[in-house]
């Protein structure tokens, strides 16, 4: 049995090409000049539209730094729950996390989610309202969503979970170990993907020994 997640967009929906363009901009803008020092022109010249335009859109600097950084964590949450809905529990449970906990993280530590997480963190004493929004779009929406992975896996006798969702964070932040710390202080090794490799594996097998029914299968190992 499945539990959609009402509040996500269709696979594979997107916003007008006029809207994107603004955000790209301003994103761009904002990470660089933070919102203080941005302006309104400064969006409207990186995003190569007039200024009218930007306000056709948004009411605000505040309203367009605020959907910044919120439709592009929807957009990394769809892109997860899209990857999840096309991975129904099947063969091997260990290799099945593996590949899911790898996605995870290079969705997680993609240079432009890196930085718009630590632009918004400094600005939630700004807006007091941005620290809820952050974390309702960002790590709240893919814990469900990961919760509705694993459920899957449970309902087929795979895992036993007490509490679903819990084990869905515990498992996210398994997958993080260290990598999402030193992605905000800019020290992630170098190459990357060992590291992503390397630390989902330690996680999925903390995971199945904690969480494991008898048919469970421990990840593969390098």
């Amino acid at each position: 049995m499945t539990h959609p997640d009402k509040s996500a967009r269709p696979c594979g929906l997107e916003h007008s090409p006029k809207r994107r363009q603004i955000l790209a901009g301003a994103r761009e803008v904002f990470g660089e000049m933070g919102f203080e020092r941005a302006s309104v022109d400064q969006v409207a010249a990186r995003a190569g539209v007039s200024k009218a335009t930007v306000y056709n859109h948004f009411l605000d600097k505040k309203t367009l730094f605020v959907a910044c950084f919120s439709e592009e964590a929807d957009e990394l949450r769809d892109a997860l729950r899209c990857k999840l809905l096309r991975s129904e529990p099947d063969g091997e449970i260990g290799p099945a996390l593996q590949a899911v906990g790898e996605h995870l993280m290079s969705l997680f530590l993609a240079p432009a989610i890196v930085a718009l997480y630590r632009n918004t963190s400094a600005e939630v004493e700004r807006f007091p309202e941005l620290g809820a929004l952050l974390f309702e779009h960002g790590p709240a929406a893919m814990h469900a969503a990961v919760a509705e992975y694993l459920r899957r896996w449970q309902d087929i006798g795979a895992l036993h979970l007490p509490d679903v969702h819990a084990a869905a964070v515990q498992f996210v932040l398994l997958c993080k170990g260290d990598l999402a710390v030193r992605s905000q202080f800019g020290v992630l090794p170098d190459p990357l993907e060992p590291a992503i490799v390397a630390t989902v594996q330690r996680a999925v097998a903390v995971f199945l020994a904690a969480y494991g029914a008898a048919l469970a299968s421990p990840a593969r190992t390098s």
